[in-house]
């Protein structure tokens, strides 16, 4: 990831936090000597009441606490208690370490465990385990079990970033997990952490003329991806195509829009509703890869970034969308990195569809509701949004 800002959805900040207060106060003088000039003490500036108070406690705590924190400890509940107090549920400090967990997250490869996450009011929920060969499935965790603490770190309403920056870690080494899981006692399970190569794509051939393309996240190289798998299926005859979101939280903005650009030639994709700014409109790239028709496949997780795709194929009738109304996201954050080589993400805008429509804390309706259990996705016979979306595809290539 270059230095500088990084746009999420997500999941994904024209705020400057002001970080003074834990980062050592100026000891000024009478005046401060240079030598061709000599600056009065009244011309420095005043400083700031709030600072002052914050140095002040911080100095109390060192001089007088009977277990004193540390300045980094400090400093990190101090950004995350300036967070706290926007009542944004998506903003989050991320120190030096965990700050590179989360590059490794949208970049793609990284150590951890082998598990996609769902987190939802402050619970953190294990929503697929990616391969049998993953440590997480060596030691026996499942679709549905809940992670309460790591390494006996508990915080409530933890969002999924705090989750996930714990769970993961270098490559060889070791994290507990405390588990629930419905109908048992709490368990905890000790895993080695291993080298995680998210597999983002997953397609196939549905009979002679399906091609199924399943996309588990907006990473870097998400359009990519996708553009191949197109391809790739395009040369063994798909005459269509089944996108499929379901469990998709999103990630990065501009991975949305290139995705939703390989099947729409012009025209917005997204307009970006931004505090005291015009609106933002992120329109198509004109790198189209398909005319075929397509069926989009959303559910009660695909979100975000997911939703900004989903919504604009369904406004331009690009596609059908299939399942159940997806998670509502449709806030943008930022991350910005902090000299201390850590980084603050939190919320900067909301989006709307090409025509307009809010998504946040409404989610996207499809044009085919079709309930079902999602653990019945593990069989395609059980299956019945993909089925679904396999007949509605077939009736368009009629």
């Amino acid at each position: 990831m270059n230095r500088g800002l990084q746009i999420t959805i997500g999941a994904m900040v024209a705020l400057v936090l002001v970080l003074a207060a834990f980062a050592g106060g100026v000891a000024v003088g009478r005046y401060v000597e240079h030598p061709s000039m000599v600056i009065p003490l009244a011309d420095a500036p005043e400083p700031n009441p709030a600072d002052k108070l914050l140095d002040e406690v911080r100095d109390t705590i060192k001089a007088e606490a009977l277990k004193p924190s540390s300045d980094d400890s400090m400093t990190a509940n101090a950004i995350t208690g300036m967070l706290e107090s926007l009542d944004d549920p998506y903003a989050s400090y991320f120190d030096v370490k965990h700050y590179k967990y989360f590059q490794e997250d949208t970049e793609g490869t990284f150590g951890g465990i082998g598990v996609t996450l769902s987190v939802k009011e402050g619970t953190a929920t294990i929503v697929s385990i990616l391969t049998s060969d993953t440590p997480a499935a060596k030691a026996g965790l499942k679709a549905g079990d809940e992670i309460y603490k790591v390494d006996g770190w508990r915080q409530a309403n933890w969002t999924s970033e705090q989750v996930v920056s714990r769970v993961r870690g270098k490559e060889g080494t070791k994290v507990t997990l405390t588990m629930r899981r419905k109908g048992a006692k709490d368990f905890d399970v000790t895993i080695t952490r291993a080298k995680i190569s998210t597999p983002n794509i997953q397609e196939e051939m549905i009979g002679k003329d399906v091609g199924y393309i399943r996309l588990y996240s907006f990473n870097a190289q998400a359009s990519d991806d996708v553009r191949k798998a197109l391809d790739e299926l395009d040369g063994k005859g798909a005459k269509g195509y089944v996108l499929d979101l379901r469990e998709n939280p999103g990630g990065l903005l501009a991975q949305g829009v290139g995705v939703a650009s390989l099947f729409v030639k012009d025209g917005p994709i997204v307009r970006v509703d931004q505090r005291g700014k015009p609106e933002d409109v992120e329109n198509a790239t004109g790198n189209v890869a398909t005319t075929k028709p397509l069926v989009v496949l959303i559910d009660q997780d695909s979100a975000s970034a997911s939703e900004i795709l989903a919504g604009a194929l369904q406004d331009y009738k690009r596609a059908t969308l299939v399942g159940v109304k997806s998670f509502g996201k449709g806030s943008v954050q930022t991350v910005r990195e902090l000299d201390n080589g850590g980084a603050i993400k939190l919320t900067i805008a909301h989006y709307l569809t090409p025509k307009g429509r809010s998504i946040d804390r409404k989610g996207l309706m499809p044009d085919v509701v079709v309930p079902m259990d999602p653990n019945k996705q593990a069989d395609k016979s059980t299956d019945l949004q993909l089925q679904e979306a396999v007949r509605r595809l077939r009736m368009e290539l009629k």
